[in-house]
């Protein structure tokens, strides 16, 4: 019965050995983990701190390069062109009507009378040159809108700012500032 006591007592050791070893262990994991979370917030805070100067400094001097490059690029610009003083100038376009898309319920008509405001009068005859292209913008646009879609105030703002980034890009590099509505009538 001592021998059996023993053994009982033995085996109660040992599953305690045990526990406490996996215990240990985890506890190893948990004090590894911490130690490289650690070094890894200390290298953080050292790059950060130490390196970071350095790429601070190559970022800053990057910047000062480009920034001396675009204003080489400006005065050559502004040696090439010819001296032009800038004015506000006005470019009527002619009456234009378009159907507006119903959807087929019946017919609606806009007229308008635009006037393009630019800065230059060497625009202007840039503006002369490229109407078809800027009228065909015109055309494809205001062919799919709905008369909904011109309700209100923000319907016209938003027109006037679809309009603007069309003529822009169509008569690129010209730089027109502001369509300008004299009539918007829509009839349906």
């Amino acid at each position: 019965m001592a021998d059996n006591m023993d053994d009982t007592l033995g085996e109660a050791e040992l599953v305690e050995g045990l526990e406490r070893k996996k215990v240990s262990g985890k506890k190893v994991v948990i004090g590894v983990g911490a130690l490289l979370i650690g070094a890894a917030a200390i290298f953080g805070v050292m790059s950060f701190m130490g390196g970071g100067e350095d790429h601070a400094e190559e970022d800053q001097m990057e910047q000062m390069a480009q920034a001396a490059a675009a204003k080489r690029e400006q005065v050559q610009l502004e040696e090439d062109a010819p001296t032009e003083k800038l004015k506000t100038l006005f470019y009527e376009i002619p009456a234009q009507q378009y159907n507006l898309n119903t959807g087929g319920q019946g017919a609606s008509f806009l007229r308008v009378q635009i006037q393009l405001e630019v800065d230059r009068e060497s625009y202007k005859s840039d503006l002369d040159a490229k109407l078809p292209r800027i009228l065909d913008e015109f055309n494809v646009y205001m062919r799919e809108l709905r008369p909904e879609d011109l309700d209100g105030a923000a319907g016209i703002f938003r027109l006037k700012e679809e309009l603007l980034m069309r003529i822009n890009q169509a008569v690129a590099p010209t730089r027109v500032k502001d369509v300008l509505f004299q009539e918007f009538l829509v009839q349906g």
